[in-house]
């Protein structure tokens, strides 16, 4: 499926904070989504007191909604670490107050709720919806109405998907998207599991790895997960007294691959894991768990912050492509104030030449290494 339109994307992580507001609500910028609009129109005449919003892509919403519905207690849900701090700093009343609560887990509240609203996007995952549909009709009470917008041009799949969880559901098409409304009418007879575990080899061992619709690597060892993996010899059999490699640190870990390869390579490490979406972080604990490597550690964070910076001997990374390199940026910066001097960051990617380039401007050392269709580069700390 495609966009139908500009003013249909969404926030992004260049999210402004503009002007203040009262009552611990600050201004933010209009709604652009459509998807975000109608699902603000059809907020009108919801049920509550209590009210579930499911927010995937942006947070703009939330102050929309709270400023048309003050009567209603609102739970903000995401599983984004970033859309959570967003939040907390235009909602300063939440936790303080009744009026709403943010949760940032891989899992929505417990509830129970008279609604949930849930605007999408064409071109989301088909398995995270069917997921979260699930997962949000056990949330409603009976009679319940969960409330799904998307700016998709046909919207037959969610209406089948919604109606294979839901009673009752109603279509409203618009000319630039659909709003389906749910009805529950008591619980679901059979829970369907979308979690998966896959295994693989590296070395003597063979790891298995948790994960579920949404994280990266589902089902499947990615290849740039591979190539990291494959990549970690390069710093292994490099290895000397002065370069011992004690301590590792993974930026977007996804389902936890790479760094229960990482334990495997250095038992005698430290293992630190990082991913800034709530659903990673737990699967990477499980595959912890599932490996017994009880050296891994799982942290959820969106700003690069890594604890005892200047002390890291060793920085993993597979950072997205989207977002014109500012996330493989801050990649890179975290790796300048995490390493050691000497020490070594691994960074796996398609495209090489910003990559490269940028490299070898903030490290020492920088070397390409192939594997097959990815490649990985290696640098080192630049010493004082």
């Amino acid at each position: 499926m495609g966009f139908e339109g500009d003013d249909d994307d969404d926030d992004d992580m260049s999210e402004v904070m503009s002007g203040g507001g009262r009552g611990g609500v600050r201004k933010e910028r209009p709604l652009k989504s459509w998807s975000d609009r109608a699902i603000l129109q059809a907020a009108e005449d919801v049920s509550g007191p209590e009210c579930l919003v499911v927010l995937t892509h942006g947070t703009r919403l939330a102050t929309a909604l709270r400023e048309l519905r003050s009567d209603l207690r609102f739970a903000f849900f995401t599983t984004e670490h970033f859309f959570a701090r967003t939040l907390h700093s235009f909602h300063s009343d939440a936790g303080q107050s009744g009026a709403v609560s943010i949760h940032c887990a891989a899992e929505p509240p417990d509830g129970p709720f008279q609604s949930i609203l849930f605007p999408t996007l064409a071109g989301d995952s088909s398995e995270v919806a069917q997921e979260l549909f699930q997962s949000l009709q056990t949330r409603l009470v009976s009679g319940g109405r969960l409330i799904v917008s998307t700016n998709a041009a046909k919207g037959h799949w969610i209406d089948s998907q919604l109606k294979a969880v839901f009673s009752r559901v109603e279509q409203q098409k618009f000319p630039r998207g659909h709003v389906f409304t749910a009805w529950k009418s008591g619980p679901l007879k059979r829970l369907r599991g979308f979690r998966a575990r896959f295994d693989f080899r590296h070395q003597e061992r063979v790891l298995v790895c948790e994960t579920r619709p949404g994280v990266f690597s589902h089902r499947r060892l990615d290849g740039g997960a591979r190539a990291l993996i494959r990549a970690l010899s390069l710093v292994r059999d490099g290895q000397s007294s002065e370069s011992v490699v004690e301590r590792i640190v993974e930026l977007g870990c996804g389902c936890g691959a790479v760094s229960a390869a990482a334990a495997v390579s250095f038992p005698q490490a430290q293992i630190l894991a990082i991913d800034s979406d709530a659903r990673a972080v737990e699967c990477t604990a499980q595959t912890a768990r599932l490996n017994d490597l009880s050296q891994m550690q799982v942290v959820l964070d969106s700003e690069g912050t890594i604890p005892n910076p200047g002390q890291w001997d060793l920085l993993l990374g597979n950072p997205p492509y989207y977002s014109d390199f500012r996330i493989a940026e801050l990649f890179l910066q975290a790796a300048r104030r995490a390493l050691r001097p000497g020490g070594q960051v691994l960074i796996v990617t398609k495209p090489v030449e910003w990559q490269e380039a940028r490299m070898k401007q903030l490290f020492h050392n920088v070397q390409a290494h192939r594997f097959g269709e990815y490649t990985v580069f290696s640098g080192q700390q630049k010493r004082p």
